[in-house]
Formats: structure tokens, C-alpha cells, sequence
């Protein structure tokens, strides 16, 4: 899975979707559309939930329950895909949202099972544009003012000056190269208790309980999901999937961010489910999890699948924010998930 969303950078991570625009007549009949549709309902927020307009390529989006977590917030979508639960779990595993530049997501690349600096070596091929501009100057700022990036003292201390240049220069790419693949390593070896914690909005931020915190708070995620969240490092340890892991360059508000994610999938009954956890990143947000629950669904005899989504998401700016500026960025978020449910569906496989 390549889940990343490029959340905070405003209301552009809208349109109407490419594919699949024309009408569907459902077919009420059967079980698995009956039983689909009661499952979408009941666990998420989308209680008067259309199938038929979900085929017709509504997608629906909204807060989720309220968190007691200041800085935490829960957005669930709900789309069909007019596909098999297969074939639309194999095109989410597959998506990789620097396809789309509307995303403004600049690199999203695999990391190896045994990582080292070569996996981010392609950091050097970042665009030359100011967002990337702003990331380098922050980098290269360190080790006296690191307030613009997320990072350990330690981590801090490990940037050497050069005074090469380039668009990234070999500094820049070897220091993230260094801190990057070192998150990585932690994280599979000590799943999230083996994280270290990082300065987030001027405060120490431990990323394995924010996100355990996440979870915990949202009370059906967690029973949604239980046998996916026990079979990876949210339900402690390691986790009994294999994780597929990488890391993406995004642009951050006024500024890139880098980040570390890795997803996860199994077969749950006829559906699938899939969790992708972003268990680090140098800034605009601080982490989070995207679960995603498929159901088989028939419509005008073709097979397709229902999505029910839920992103989970910790930022320091959230926790800023009060009243009607908090709305506002809700609103805002709705809207980035959207655009970013829409350029996934661009790249599912075609109705068979």
C-alpha cells in the first residue's frame, strides 16, 4: 500500500472522478450487497449510507468520533470500487500517489528488508522547487536551530556541514540517508516500543504512543480491526505480517517533509483489510495510521467492492487550533483525503 496523504497542505491532497462516472442500477438483491452495506453502517460514521451513489462515484467523508487526544483527529471515507476485493486490494498496494502531482507528493520510494543509506539515495532527485528549497535551508540550519524539522538531539548532532551544493546536496542526502535508515531499522526490530522520541512542536513526542494512543481512543477501529492490529507492531512487538515499508518526500505547509511509513494486508473472511502506519516524519504532521476494510459487493451482476477508510491522525498544529479555525482544518482535511481517494481510483484496475 502507498497511503500517504499530503494532509496539511491546504484545501488543494477536489474534482470529479475520471473513472467509472457513468450510472449503475443496483441490485438490492442478495446477500453480500445487504450485509455490505449493514457492516458499512455500523461501523463507520455513514449511517444513511447510498450504495447507488457510491457506485456512481460518490465519495463520502467525514469526521469520525472525537478524540481525547488534543492533537489527534479521525477522518472516514467511504468509495466503491468497481472491482474485485483482489484486484482492489493488489491496485492499493500498488498506489503510489507521485503519480499524481496534484497530490504533491515528490517521491515515494520501497525500502529494502535489510535497509541502509542506498534506500534513499534518490533523495538527490527531489524537484527544484521552494518547498524542497525550505526543507534543504532547515537541514542545513542544523545543528543550531533544528525548530524547523522533527529530530532527536541526537539525530541533530549528526549533521555534518559541507558546504557542497546542488539542489539536495550530498550533505543533505547523507544526513536523512543516516536518520532514516536508522528509524527504519528500529522500527523493525523493536516495532513501535522501539522508536525513539523526536522534538514535535517543542515538545518531546514518543512516536509508538501517539500512535497506541490513536488506536486505543477510537473505539471501533479498534474492534473493526482487532485481528489486523494484533498481527502488526500496533498490537505490540513486531507483528506477524511482513511489513511493506518505504519512505516519501511530500510537500509540508510552505515546506517538504520526509517520512517513513509500512502497510499491511490480510484476508479477513471474503473481504481484506489493510493498515499503513506512518511511524515517522520531519514535519507537518506527527504520525499516523490509515486502516482500510474492503467488502465483496455485486453490481448489475459485475463484481466490486465496498471501501469503508479511516485515517488517524496526530499533528502538533491540530492541537493548536480551536473553534473555527479547528473546523476549518477539519474541512480542509476532508478535502485532501478526497482528492487523494480519487487519484487512487484513476489507478485501479478496469472493470471487469
Amino acid at each position: 500500500m502507498r497511503l500517504v496523504c499530503n494532509y496539511f497542505t491546504g484545501a488543494g491532497h477536489g474534482g470529479s472522478i475520471s473513472t467509472f462516472l457513468f450510472a449503475f442500477v443496483l441490485s438490492a438483491t442478495g446477500s453480500a450487497y445487504g450485509d455490505a452495506l449493514s457492516d458499512l453502517r455500523g461501523a463507520s460514521v455513514f449511517k444513511d449510507a447510498d450504495l447507488n451513489r457510491l457506485a456512481n462515484g460518490e465519495i463520502l467523508a467525514q469526521r469520525g468520533p472525537q478524540l481525547g487526544l488534543s492533537r489527534g483527529i479521525v477522518i472516514e471515507s467511504a468509495f466503491v470500487v468497481h472491482a474485485s476485493v483482489p484486484q482492489a486490494a493488489a491496485g492499493l498496494e500498488q498506489f503510489n500517489p507521485a503519480r499524481h502531482s496534484e497530490l504533491r507528493t515528490y517521491l515515494q520510494v520501497d525500502i529494502g528488508s535489510s535497509p541502509s543509506p542506498n534506500d534513499f539515495q534518490k533523495l538527490s532527485s527531489a524537484p527544484n522547487n521552494s518547498s524542497v528549497k525550505a526543507f534543504v535551508g532547515a537541514t542545513e540550519s542544523l545543528p543550531g536551530d533544528s525548530s524547523k524539522l522533527q529530530l532527536s538531539k541526537q539525530e541533530v548532532r549528526l549533521y555534518q556541514p559541507s558546504g557542497d551544493k546542488g539542489n539536495v546536496p550530498p550533505s543533505v542526502v547523507a544526513f536523512w540517508s543516516q536518520v532514516l535508515t536508522q528509524r527504519t531499522k528500529e522500527f523493525l526490530s523493536g516495532g513501535l516500543s522501539g522508536l525513539a522520541p523526536y522534538d514535535a512542536g517543542g515538545n518531546s513526542l514518543k512516536p509508538g504512543e501517539e500512535l497506541n494512543r490513536l488506536v486505543r481512543e477510537d473505539a471501533k477501529v479498534r474492534s473493526q480491526f482487532s485481528s489486523l492490529i494484533e498481527s502488526t507492531p500496533l498490537g505490540g512487538g513486531r507483528g506477524s505480517l511482513s511489513p511493506g515499508l518505504y519512505w516519501t518526500l511530500f510537500e509540508g505547509d510552505n515546506q517538504a517533509a520526509v517520512a517513513l511509513g509500512a502497510s499491511y494486508g490480510k484476508n479477513v473472511g471474503d473481504g481484506w483489510q489493510g493498515a499503513d502506519i506512518q511511524y515517522y516524519a520531519s514535519g507537518d504532521l506527527n504520525v499516523g495510521v490509515v486502516f482500510y476494510q474492503m467488502w465483496p459487493i455485486t453490481i448489475n451482476g459485475s463484481q466490486a467492492t465496498l471501501v469503508w477508510r479511516s485515517d488517524l491522525i496526530s499533528s502538533s498544529s491540530i492541537g493548536e487550533l480551536r473553534g473555527v479555525e479547528r473546523m476549518g482544518s477539519g474541512s480542509a482535511l476532508l478535502r485532501e483525503i478526497q482528492k487523494n481517494v480519487r487519484a487512487l481510483l484513476k489507478d485501479m484496475p478496469a472493470r471487469r
